[in-house]
């Protein structure tokens, strides 16, 4: 006789799954955690999946840090434009708007992208991030290649995941989760823009 699989209990376990996985990295995580959280037992949760690799598969798909990697691309684009980096937050750039949009719908899943994705087929998507971000800045460096400056600013990107993971483990609301990355990114674009764009007008380049 098939086994009946119930929408509502997948969904239950998922949501259990990204939060243990978001909180405690894949390692730590135990089924028997996620099971209790999602109101069910670790033998029920085998017929939904057959072992914790294809639970987190099924919280984290490849299709979701595809999707999430093209989003970070189109707005670290406008990094590289030069436009006004204090404009590029969800309120004045659409790639912003978007990305933050994926944000809050994925939570667990970019939170664990971001920083807990130890062990998985996605532990190096963290540095990945961190080098993009990076990268795409000293684009808009005057001085070009600068070690101390690449040093610093792979430190703050690597901040910049640790503060988001966090804003998406802390909160569940869309709304607030906005509200949390707003306030970061104006912080954040404010001392991006001092150091890189208005410093290269004191030097006398662009």
């Amino acid at each position: 006789m098939a086994q009946v699989l119930k929408e509502g209990l997948r969904a239950r376990i998922l949501q259990a799954a990204g939060s243990e996985f978001a909180a405690r990295g894949f390692a730590a995580a135990r089924l028997a955690d996620i099971a209790r959280q999602a109101g069910t037992t670790a033998s029920n949760l085998y017929k939904y999946a057959p072992d914790k690799e294809a639970l987190f598969l099924q919280v984290v798909p490849p299709d979701l840090v595809a999707r999430h990697m093209d989003l970070l691309r189109a707005r670290l684009a406008g990094f590289e434009r030069g436009e006004a980096w204090t404009l590029l937050t969800a309120d004045g750039s659409a790639a912003a708007a978007g990305l933050l949009a994926f944000w809050a719908s994925h939570r667990h899943a970019v939170a664990i992208l971001m920083s807990n994705a130890q062990g998985t087929r996605y532990e190096t998507m963290r540095e990945r991030m961190i080098e993009e971000m990076a990268t795409g800045a000293m684009l808009r460096f005057p001085r070009g290649n600068d070690p101390a400056l690449a040093f610093v600013l792979r430190r703050i990107f690597s901040a910049t995941l640790d503060t988001i993971s966090a804003i998406l483990r802390e909160y569940e609301r869309p709304e607030d989760i906005g509200e949390a990355i707003r306030h970061f990114w104006r912080f954040q674009l404010a001392g991006l823009q001092a150091l890189l764009v208005e410093g290269s007008r004191e030097t006398g380049q662009t």
